[in-house]
């Protein structure tokens, strides 16, 4: 009895702080899913193009945005200890790197271009491939500034507030998406390019609605955060420390996938089309678990500062059991009701559906073994990173991604000539090997030693 009810305790506190950030990225899906559908019925090239230059344009702003997003640990650890003042600290650090960040991606977006000229999509492809991820790429400060300043919630424990300026910021993306894609409410035709300044605008929106949120009278008189401001090396260089692998680990994850997303766009339309089908479906599996995963990641971080790893042990065990039955739920739905999804993104009677249709299909149903797979790294990931053992997760998502899934997607892809469906295969291969490697670690217990707050 005494073990069901911490259980039921620690299921109610995980579940108090992920539900929100579940909601979020279900939100952030919702909104991709819009644009997707959207872009489908603008044109099939539209389409093609934003999975691609979008995932290019997510890529380049992975790394900042891992730093920034790390910021949500720091505060996670020092809330356990009481410590408000180094909340606030850490605080403006993730935001001093925001800034310098935007400015460094910002002038990366030539190299973009170059990259997608690498991969010798169909030149229709290509052009609005530049046009979207130029617009996003130019403003990816924005996007990793709002990771800096939902951390002030996130670590604390008060995933409620970057729920709703989440729910926000989308809401002004679908209606600017909308208008500026066709040309609605006064506003010009802009396809592709409407989707990308609608992207910013939503989350330019976010970032205003955090600095309401953050700089009043009440948090300024509990945590002094004007008083704070400023630079300050050793918490600047703390965040760098363990930052700057949680980042990089993000990026190379990131970065891999992304290429794998370029060298499937080297098949023909069909394949293609029935591949962006398939990672729309990814995502909203992923999403929702991400969200559970990064509410793991702060209730390991606030008991690491507790200095309660055995806490942390019990809290891994039923987010497991949390994972899971969502997984499990959702990958019944792809096995049992794919033509539901898929319809969504395929107008009846269009040109290509039958062909799309039949490739999609049963990638659906990779998909789902492939959630159960994601669903395992991640929690058992963001228990690492929330525990301080980020170079672990960067050494492991470097040498997955760049000697299993990289170089096999490309012999599968140019070489043997494989379809669609044997390449997704190789990706759920690949969800394997990082599950198996962030459940091993965590076994390994080497976390247990790892202090980031430390002097």
């Amino acid at each position: 009895m005494g073990n069901a009810k911490k259980s039921k305790s620690l299921i109610k506190e995980i579940w108090l702080v992920a539900y929100p950030l579940i909601i979020t990225n279900a939100s952030i899906v919702t909104m991709q899913f819009v644009d997707r559908i959207f872009l489908s019925r603008y044109s099939p090239d539209a389409l093609a193009a934003c999975v691609p230059g979008g995932s290019l344009a997510f890529t380049f702003v992975a790394l900042f945005m891992g730093i920034a997003a790390y910021t949500g640990v720091f505060v996670a650890q020092y809330d356990g200890q009481k410590k408000r003042a180094n909340i606030s600290v850490s605080l403006w650090q993730g935001i001093i790197i925001s800034l310098f960040s935007g400015i460094i991606i910002a002038l990366l977006t030539p190299v973009g271009f170059w990259v997608i000229d690498l991969f010798d999509h169909a030149p229709e492809v290509v052009v609005l491939e530049k046009q979207y991820f130029g617009i996003l790429n130019l403003f990816g400060g924005v996007i990793i500034l709002t990771n800096a300043l939902s951390a002030f919630f996130i670590g604390r424990g008060k995933t409620t507030v970057p729920m709703s300026v989440t729910i926000i910021g989308n809401i002004i993306n679908m209606f600017f998406a909308y208008a500026m894609i066709f040309g609605h409410f006064g506003f010009p035709e802009m396809g592709i390019k409407g989707a990308g300044v609608a992207y910013i605008i939503g989350n330019a929106g976010m970032v205003f609605c955090y600095i309401l949120f953050i700089f009043n009278h009440k948090n300024e008189r509990k945590y002094r955060i004007a008083k704070l401001a400023g630079f300050n090396k050793l918490a600047f260089m703390r965040l760098v420390r363990y930052g700057v692998p949680n980042g990089f680990g993000f990026f190379t994850d990131i970065l891999s996938f992304t290429i794998f997303t370029f060298f499937v766009g080297h098949l023909d339309m069909f394949s293609l089309a029935a591949h962006n089908i398939a990672i729309s479906m990814q995502t909203l599996s992923f999403m929702p678990i991400l969200g559970l995963g990064l509410g793991v990641q702060i209730v390991v971080g606030r008991y690491m500062g507790m200095k309660k790893p055995d806490k942390v042990v019990e809290v891994v065990k039923n987010a497991c059991k949390m994972g899971l039955a969502y997984a499990g739920t959702l990958a019944a739905l792809f096995i049992l009701v794919p033509n539901i999804f898929i319809g969504l993104f395929l107008q009846t009677g269009a040109e290509g559906t039958a062909e799309i249709t039949k490739l999609a299909l049963p990638l659906i149903k990779i998909v789902s073994f492939f959630v159960f797979a994601d669903c395992i790294y991640l929690i058992f990931g963001d228990t690492l990173r929330g525990a301080g053992d980020t170079k672990f997760h960067m050494v492991a998502m470097l040498a997955s991604g760049w000697l299993i899934l990289v170089p096999g997607t490309y012999i599968f892809v140019y070489i043997l000539k494989k379809d669609v469906l044997f390449i997704w295969g190789w990706l759920t291969f690949y969800a394997v090997v990082t599950a198996v490697l962030m459940t091993v670690r965590f076994f390994m217990g080497r976390w247990r030693t790892i202090d980031i707050t430390a002097k």
